[in-house]
């Protein structure tokens, strides 16, 4: 293995390409073993399938390198977005955004990572597979929250000052739709169906229900002070909403909105959900902590110290390991989520927010 990494580190990547080309061709085409190259003829030793076969190897294990699952954390205060390699715990590369870097959404699908600039008053759209800007949406307005349909059709942003949610088509964003929701809305997550929107409206107290078909109101929840966060139990069935200043988690049956508060603790701003939505994992920003809730008994059963001012929480199914960015330490706390450690802390750009899921694997496939 560690002569295949020399192989491939040292072999251009136009020759590999044209070696894995030869390889799949050479069977049908050449088995005289000798073949065209810029019309030259060139003779090629015995040995040339097994030689062949060891650069499409080198092709093939490289392009595998590029899967893996990553993190992409929104710096609001150096307009930037750290990326981080999961597996190895470091940012591999930093890209700058627009200004004031707040939301993330991501589409695996896609191979594309959203970010909402909210003084910027735009979107940035990431190729996750060169890990740079290839687009910038211009918003007529203030975007902070963003979620993305799970059939990646249709991504929705929060529109913090003027209280709408704009709903565009990924694939022509001249297509935009608008709905008015509630007062500041912030945190929005989507039906596994995509039929389904909630939206948390922070100077509300609410949560909106949209059919997205139509972008219609269907009813409205109430819930704690100042809704912020927002996570949806992989079924469908319940709903978490983080409230600000009540310091409580809202936990909402969705087919009949029955509601049970659950104490977290200072100042609670996000959420992420684990493994089969068994326990729940709240930020609670003016403690420096992450709360963990069993869903099922649906009270906190223990607390994590993290960095300053922790925000943005993801879950990484994959590793098993959360992933907490802290605005006041400018860092990322890693929590091993079998044993509620916390086991790397990881430098990263000023003001760290990631509001959203942030969370993605990069396909390796068009």
């Amino acid at each position: 293995m560690q002569k295949l990494h020399s192989l491939c580190r040292d072999l251009p990547i136009i020759d590999a390409l044209y070696f894995n080309a030869l390889y799949c061709n050479v069977n049908r085409h050449y088995k005289s073993s000798v073949f065209i190259h810029h019309h030259s003829p060139l003779k090629l030793p015995l040995n040339i399938y097994s030689t062949i076969a060891a650069f499409a190897t080198c092709i093939s294990f490289s392009l595998a390198c590029q899967a893996g699952s990553y993190a992409y954390i929104t710096n609001q205060a150096s307009n930037d977005v750290s990326v981080i390699d999961i597996d190895k715990n470091t940012v591999i590369k930093t890209i700058p955004v627009g200004k004031a870097p707040v939301g993330v959404a991501i589409s695996s699908k896609l191979n594309r990572v959203y970010i909402s600039n909210v003084e910027g008053k735009s979107i940035s759209v990431i190729d996750m597979k060169a890990n740079q800007v290839i687009e910038e949406i211009a918003i007529k307005g203030s975007p902070v929250g963003l979620a993305i349909s799970p059939d990646s059709k249709v991504l929705y942003i929060a529109d913090w000052y003027d209280d709408r949610v704009i709903a565009i088509n990924t694939t022509d964003v001249a297509q935009q739709r608008e709905i008015a929701v509630g007062k500041a809305p912030a945190g929005m997550v989507l039906s596994p169906d995509s039929k389904t929107l909630y939206v948390a409206n922070r100077d509300s107290n609410d949560i909106a229900v949209i059919d997205t078909s139509n972008l219609a109101i269907t009813s409205r929840i109430n819930v704690g002070k100042h809704p912020f966060g927002l996570a949806l139990s992989q079924d469908g069935s319940t709903l978490y909403v983080v409230n600000v200043i009540s310091n409580t988690i809202s936990v909402i049956n969705t087919a009949t909105g029955e509601t049970k508060s659950i104490k977290v603790g200072d100042h609670p701003y996000c959420i992420a959900l684990g493994a089969d939505s068994k326990y729940a994992y709240v930020t609670n920003t003016q403690d420096d902590s992450v709360s963990v809730i069993d869903t099922t008994l649906k009270q906190t059963v223990t607390r994590i110290k993290v960095g300053e001012v922790p925000e943005g929480i993801s879950f990484d199914p994959v590793s098993k390991k959360l992933f907490v960015a802290s605005w006041g330490s400018n860092s990322v706390s890693v929590i091993d989520a079998s044993n509620n450690q916390v086991i790397n802390t990881i430098a990263t750009g000023k003001q760290s927010r990631a509001f959203g899921q942030f969370i993605s694997e990069i396909s390796t496939h068009d």
